[in-house]
């Protein structure tokens, strides 16, 4: 029976209706998967990919990599199946929802159902059952889903283009916004394993008083101070949450998570300031978070506002540069929690901060080094801007090209 409903967005040249068409009818067999006895090593390690639901990537459906091979043995004396390339993975288990269209031939775990020898446009079909799945969890948020059966999810329906070009269309088009995310998540990737690199090399490595790589011009050995004999530094506090005059307010209320945000969550007003320890900070100031899971995160404020105890600011007062203290922190942060938290249990503290020795260059040179590692952030930053921008696209469009 022909359904009149069309998506919002549409390649010009299509005008028929959609079909409404169960996910059964999308292919010819279907069929499941097991897996092989861990215990038999002739099982394992083979030439036949395996996939597992953990291999599969949310809002991805190419470009699978199994971590786990089995043999043509494990095939004879497991429930796992040969399943042909171009077929499509539906996990309705562990992870229900993830899809993948396969580019070769694999087994799976019992967590999936495969649809083959499709009769629907391959990429068409993996798009348009990650977004029904994907639209009907997000429907159900909240409710803990274990899993859907196969008969379920054969018996679903979905909205088709009759004309098979129009499905190669759609399919085509997201396959190439996949494609233009994934290389720009790679070349976030190597800039900020370039960043790392710079790090390890531009700062002196333990026992050594300048560091391997050098910015020209500069050849002077680096000089040891104590963080709090170059800064001062004081934490915040927080209003009382049970006096409603104290939030609500003009003042951003910066707390450990936003520390290299724009804005805030909460605001409070002035009377919260002035009754509380809170204290204000000035855009530009070293921020460190002292607390909880963001323990030893390090930013530097993007806005004035206050900030609570579990902050900790920080400010040059002997001339030293605010960019070249803050890249120290940031590449030290790893040794700082290993030295001074119990296994990532408990909080830092200021007098632990202010003990910390750091290695210091000249004025100038520290002003060349934090402003070369400002701007390798700020390319990382728009880099992660426009990876962002590129995944609401697709989201965005996921909504309006199908039914």
């Amino acid at each position: 029976m022909e359904n009149k409903l069309q998506p919002k967005i549409r390649f010009n040249r299509y005008i028929d209706s959609w079909m409404q068409r169960k996910i059964g009818d999308f292919s010819e067999e279907t069929l499941g998967g097991g897996t092989p006895k861990t215990s038999v090593k002739e099982f394992w390690d083979g030439e036949i990919a395996w996939i597992q639901s953990s291999d599969l990537k949310e809002h991805k459906i190419s470009g699978v990599i199994p971590k786990k091979k089995i043999t043509k043995l494990a095939l004879k004396e497991s429930a796992a199946k040969l399943i042909p390339k171009n077929s499509i993975a539906v996990v309705t288990r562990v992870g229900v929802g993830k899809v993948a269209v396969m580019d070769r031939e694999y087994a799976t775990s019992q967590d999936f159902v495969s649809l083959t020898q499709l009769k629907v446009d391959k990429w068409f079909a993996g798009y348009s059952l990650y977004q029904k799945l994907q639209k009907e969890l997000l429907s159900v948020q909240g409710t803990s889903i274990k899993g859907i059966t196969k008969s379920e999810l054969l018996d679903k329906t979905i909205y088709v283009p009759i004309k098979m070009e129009e499905q190669n269309e759609i399919g085509v088009f997201f396959k190439n916004l996949d494609a233009t995310i994934s290389l720009h998540q790679q070349e976030l990737k190597t800039l900020k394993q370039t960043k790392q690199g710079f790090l390890q090399k531009m700062f002196p490595k333990e026992g050594e008083t300048v560091p391997e790589v050098r910015v020209q011009g500069f050849n002077d050995q680096w000089r040891e101070e104590k963080i709090g004999d170059i800064t001062e530094s004081f934490s915040g506090g927080t209003p009382s949450s049970n006096n409603k005059l104290y939030y609500g307010g003009k003042i951003p209320f910066i707390r450990s998570a936003e520390i290299n945000s724009e804005s805030t969550e909460l605001f409070i007003t002035e009377e919260g300031l002035k009754n509380s320890s809170a204290k204000i900070v000035s855009q530009g100031t070293i921020l460190y978070a002292m607390y909880g899971a963001t323990s030893g995160e390090v930013g530097i404020s993007r806005i004035e506002g206050a900030i609570n105890q579990a902050i900790l600011a920080i400010k040059p007062i002997k001339g030293d540069n605010v960019n070249f203290i803050y890249q120290w922190l940031k590449k030290n942060k790893e040794n700082i929690i290993k030295s001074f938290l119990q296994g990532g249990q408990g909080n830092l503290s200021g007098s632990i901060i202010k003990k910390l020795s750091i290695l210091l260059p000249c004025a100038e040179e520290q002003l060349k080094i934090g402003e070369f590692f400002k701007q390798l952030d700020q390319t990382i930053e728009l880099h992660e801007k426009e990876l962002e921008a590129l995944k609401e696209t697709k989201k965005a469009f996921l909504q309006k090209m199908f039914v």
